[in-house]
């Protein structure tokens, strides 16, 4: 293992930042640590840099305990969200100042930012000055500044959080392609499901200062561990269920049939919006009844925003274009919904 952390505790005052964290992370791995605000995630990568100290656990580096070391006896790279590149030095002076601060003769520390600006293919920009940058440049700048002295680990808080959406697009295909390259072993800290699943090898979804779950992207989106992990990886569609004629049926929100007759499988049932199906005519008795009250046809998926008969409650589906135009939906109209797929947990979260 390139990164093990073990039982790892962090308090900031009352508030419990981690509870007992334990994870491996085998090297050369690229590692998206994901979650909402106040998850743990930066608090977990600031300690596996040795720029915050748990109360309690240990850090290992390739079996090398650090709990203990500071983060630049670490050989760690850390690239922050804000660039924090020196206004003053040029592109290549920032790439090469950890080096020079090490003492680097200055011919190896001209031919290691050579190799950097034609790996972050900004060659014949070595002369500029942060400020003449675009948002995007100066972060590869940073990443490079962060490779200069070949780190044994890189970390990354959040490095795409002050772009905008085209160039975040950009960047994170780019880290893929650097991280296929190089095969340094990598932790960035996202709240974005999106960005993490397109960039990382493995995901681990963290709340409340502990991990819910790890795994591939498509291994945590298909088979979520929880009723958090499927809500926070992107829209959910939640019923309930019942026990009718004997059978497991699905209903609205909240029923007006009153409670069900017995319990069924802790009667919550998740539906992601791909996974419903839009009949004009019911296929089947326990079809749901639902109104359109939205279409937004933008794009090869038409999102479908529709109420729910049984109860005040929005479900959202989503089809592709072929599709709905087949349908031939449209507002106000009474259609209903079948699901393709469903998943059911204990109801140990909400919004």
């Amino acid at each position: 293992m390139s990164i093990s952390v073990k039982n790892v505790s962090k308090k900031f005052g009352q508030f419990t930042a981690l509870d007992k964290v334990s994870l491996n992370i085998p090297d050369g791995d690229l590692v998206a640590l994901l979650g909402p605000s106040g998850s743990g995630k930066t608090t977990l990568l600031r300690i596996i840099a040795g720029l915050e100290n748990p109360d309690e656990g240990s850090v290992l580096h390739r079996d090398e305990e650090v709990t203990s070391k500071s983060a630049k006896d670490r050989n760690v790279g850390f690239v922050f969200q804000h660039y924090a590149l020196f206004r003053h030095l040029t592109v290549f002076d920032n790439i090469g100042f950890g080096l020079s601060v090490r003492g680097v003769p200055k011919e190896k520390i001209a031919s290691r930012v050579r190799e950097l600006l034609h790996l972050i293919r900004l060659e014949g920009l070595e002369k500029r000055y942060p400020s003449q940058l675009s948002g995007g440049q100066r972060q590869r700048v940073a990443l490079a500044r962060a490779l200069a002295a070949q780190p044994r680990v890189l970390l990354l808080d959040e490095p795409f959080g002050a772009l905008d959406a085209k160039v975040r697009l950009e960047l994170r295909e780019w880290l893929r392609r650097l991280h296929d390259e190089i095969h340094v072993t990598s932790i960035f800290v996202t709240h974005d499901q999106e960005e993490a699943f397109a960039v990382a090898d493995t995901v681990v979804v963290m709340r409340n200062g502990k991990i819910e779950q790890i795994g591939t992207p498509a291994d945590v989106f298909e088979n979520p561990a929880n009723a958090f992990v499927m809500d926070f990886l992107g829209q959910v569609n939640v019923f309930q269920g019942i026990i009718a004629d004997g059978l497991p049926k699905i209903t609205g929100f909240s029923s007006s049939k009153g409670p069900p007759e017995k319990d069924f499988c802790s009667n919550t049932i998740y539906v992601r919006p791909y996974e419903l199906e839009i009949e004009i005519m019911p296929s089947a008795s326990d079809s749901l009844p639902a109104k359109v009250l939205h279409v937004n046809p933008a794009g090869p998926v038409v999102r479908i925003h529709l109420q729910d008969l049984e109860s005040t409650s929005r479900v959202f589906v989503e089809v592709n274009f072929a599709k709905f135009k087949e349908l031939g939906i449209s507002t106000g109209q009474k259609v209903f919904i079948q699901p393709k797929r469903v998943r059911i947990f204990a109801p140990d979260y909400m919004i």
